[in-house]
């Protein structure tokens, strides 16, 4: 069932299939390809969305709050893969105006993907949440959580504007 979402999710704009397509270039359809869940595809992109959005549930805060919070405070960036992320969300207007003037949609694909890669540097090497050994949760850094619920509007939107549907879970 998922694959078929996915498959249908990528259909309207093949752009997100792990190539960059123009109309110099001809693309060969392969479902293989299109659906793997590696590389610059639209199951990646919408898996990565899914990891970001998952973080939030473990910690038991929803995107409200994290919103809330955010209009109350400034995000501290205090290591630099913060700051990467943040810099690279902050780059969506500057896609957003270039696919409107030269008229390709895959400079928004691939602005998602660097989005996606991104913000699992950022995930790898910055704690949103803290466990002890037994699994319960000691710290929410909830800086990190606006990062994250920041890095899921800005791919939320590109999948609106590329007609791909998202989904919560996977």
């Amino acid at each position: 069932m998922i694959r078929c979402f996915l498959l249908f999710g990528a259909l309207p704009e093949h752009t997100c299939l792990g190539i960059v397509l123009t109309m110099s270039r001809d693309y060969i359809f392969s479902f293989d390809r299109m659906l793997d869940f590696r590389g610059n595809t639209a199951a990646y992109l919408l898996y990565a969305l899914t990891r970001i959005r998952s973080i939030a549930r473990t910690a038991g805060v929803n995107r409200e709050s994290i919103v809330a919070e955010a209009r109350k405070k400034p995000i501290d960036l205090d290591h630099e893969k913060e700051w990467k992320l943040s810099r690279t969300i902050l780059r969506l207007p500057d896609v957003l105006v270039r696919i409107t003037e030269d008229l390709y949609l895959h400079p928004l694909c691939e602005y998602l993907y660097e989005v996606s890669t991104v913000f699992t540097e950022f995930y790898d090497n910055c704690y949103c949440i803290e466990k002890d050994d037994t699994g319960k949760i000691v710290k929410i850094n909830i800086g990190r959580l606006m990062l994250c619920e920041a890095a899921a509007q800005v791919m939320e939107k590109c999948f609106a504007i590329l007609g791909i549907e998202t989904v919560e879970k996977m």
